[in-house]
This record gives C-alpha cells, structure tokens and sequence, in this order.
C-alpha cells in the first residue's frame, strides 16, 4: 500500500514539473506593424473553470505564431475590447482599458514601446 501511494505521489510530481500546460489562447485581434516586421495579438487565454475571462497582449515577430504562453506586454482582468495601433515599427499604442483590473502592463515588450491611451 506504502508503494502504491509513493508511486501516485511521484506520478503527480512528474506531471506537474513537466510543464503541462492545460491553458489555451484564443486570438481575436492580430495587427501588424508598419514595416510588416511585428505583430500585437490580442488574446483570452483560457485556463479552465477557476479562472476568470481575461484580455492578453502579446508582441512577436509577425513571423512567428502565438507562443503557449500568458501574454508579454499586457493582462486584463474581463473581456476587454482594445484598440490597437501602431504609431511606428517600434510604437504601439494601446487603447480601451477602461476600468479593467490591471495584472501586468509593460512599457515596452520585444524592443517595442508601448503606450497606453483612450
């Protein structure tokens, strides 16, 4: 019995060190750079039912996909609706917070500047 329990132990401790990432991100807004050279993707990532709606933005290469990842430039409690714009190939600016409850807010992300407005 001492083995069966240290084996279900070791088996959980190996699948939660393995990275296994049970999170998905769903994309509702790509907007490309000037240049053509970088994208902001707009995104909810859904982690199951303990958590909330959220609003995600990440800056990549316009190349790359989406990685699996929470975003890299900002995280919005609720379902935002943001406006996206480049100024420049390293200016974005990001509109429509409103009230959300901020969890992260980058001022610049992938060599990117990053300003936030209405």
């Amino acid at each position: 019995m001492k083995n069966l329990w240290r084996f279900f132990v070791l088996l959980g401790l190996s699948i939660g060190l393995s990275g296994c990432d049970l999170c998905e991100n769903e994309v509702s807004q790509t907007v490309i750079s000037p240049s053509g050279k970088m994208k902001a993707v707009v995104f909810n990532r859904n982690c199951g039912a303990t958590t909330g709606l959220n609003t995600q933005v990440s800056i990549i290469p316009a190349s790359g996909s989406l990685p699996s990842d929470g975003g890299n430039t900002l995280i919005l409690g609720g379902a935002v609706p943001l406006r996206v714009e480049w100024l420049s190939d390293s200016t974005l600016r990001l509109g429509g917070l409103g009230g959300a409850k901020v969890f992260l807010q980058s001022h610049s992300a992938a060599g990117v500047s990053i300003s936030y407005g209405s």
